[in-house]
């Protein structure tokens, strides 16, 4: 029988499938927001929200370790499942502060949440820094497009391949007795 710990805590659970639904409603916007200034707005909400959340679990995550995994799951696994959250931790830092720096050298991010009046970056006004910025800010949506598939992929391979556990710490309905019935 298992620890509790080895079961993700609830604020965890709960960071990380708001998160989840923040990112993906994003890219939906992303997809279908070209020349729809109220869809963009809600954007720049969404990554700045997507911003504030992954500093909270990132201090979170340092006060509150990974739980361990199954002893059936081998060690290389382990170190790809750790090097994928170290770089989602860096993709979801990174997609919202390239995002808010190519506004700030476009002029101004303008308002967020509604009518917030966001606060600019201090990076240079320039137009060929906000075009530079906005391909890196987009190539970085790729790689952390990438990272939910390598993501998703691992857990469905963890659920219906491997038929552990590791899917099922994440899930907000789980009770630690279903964990140790299935260890």
């Amino acid at each position: 029988m298992r620890e509790a710990y080895d079961r993700y805590s609830n604020v965890s659970i709960l960071i990380h499938w708001t998160v989840a639904a923040l990112v993906v409603v994003n890219l939906v916007i992303a997809i279908t927001m070209p020349n729809d200034r109220d869809l963009f707005s809600w954007y720049k909400s969404i990554n700045i929200a997507v911003l504030l959340l992954t500093i909270v679990w990132i201090g979170w995550r340092l006060v509150h370790p990974w739980p361990r995994f199954p002893d059936s799951v081998p060690g290389w696994e382990r170190a790809l499942a750790r090097g994928v959250y170290l770089a989602f931790y860096l993709m979801m830092l990174a997609v919202p502060l390239l995002g808010w720096a190519t506004m700030s050298a476009g002029g101004g991010t303008g308002e967020v949440f509604g009518g917030i009046q966001w606060f600019d970056l201090p990076v240079a006004k320039s137009p060929e820094l906000r075009a530079n910025l906005a391909a890196i800010h987009e190539m970085a949506v790729y790689v952390l497009v990438l990272l939910i598939f390598i993501h998703v992929c691992g857990a469905l391979k963890h659920q219906f391949f491997d038929e552990d556990v590791v899917f099922h710490r994440m899930l907000p309905s789980l009770r630690q007795s279903h964990m140790d019935d299935e260890i």
